[in-house]
């Protein structure tokens, strides 16, 4: 999973200092639209990694459409911003993928992946985490032919 050290809980979660992330954070995600993507996906990943499953998924969902909304919202000034807002989604999606490999949703990670490698074809995070689903779903057919 990557977060945002620029954004809130950013480095605490980077170290591993979870409770100092989770309480920069406030651990539960908020409707403001004022709430950026970058702490959006901090959230995300600070819910993942401390096992907060249902905490995790609402905001996992909002990194994803707060990134989304912002990369909509550029104005005709902005469209050089374009491909570092696709960059910005295809990390939420990314994150959100990896929560879905965990609670065993294959397809819906699958989706995630490539929805974010169509975004961000070059994006290491994205092609990091599709290798380690990839490696990991290798693994676990291996282990259960192993074990027949």
């Amino acid at each position: 999973m990557a977060a945002y050290t620029d954004g809130r809980g950013g480095m605490a979660l980077v170290s591993g200092d979870y409770a100092a992330a989770g309480k920069a954070l406030g651990f539960k995600p908020t409707l403001s639209a004022f709430d950026s993507s970058t702490n959006s996906n901090n959230r995300c990943v600070s819910l993942t990694v401390t096992k907060q499953w249902d905490a995790a998924r609402a905001a996992c969902d909002k990194a994803v459409s707060d990134a989304e909304r912002e990369r909509t919202s550029l104005t005709a000034f902005e469209i050089w911003a374009r491909a570092a807002e696709n960059d910005y989604v295809a990390v939420a999606l990314s994150n959100r993928a990896v929560l879905h490999w965990i609670n065993e949703e294959s397809d819906a990670a699958a989706a995630d992946l490539a929805r974010a490698e169509a975004l961000s074809p070059k994006s290491g995070i994205v092609k990091h985490n599709k290798s380690a689903l990839e490696f990991s779903h290798q693994q676990l057919a291996r282990t259960d032919v192993a074990s027949k």
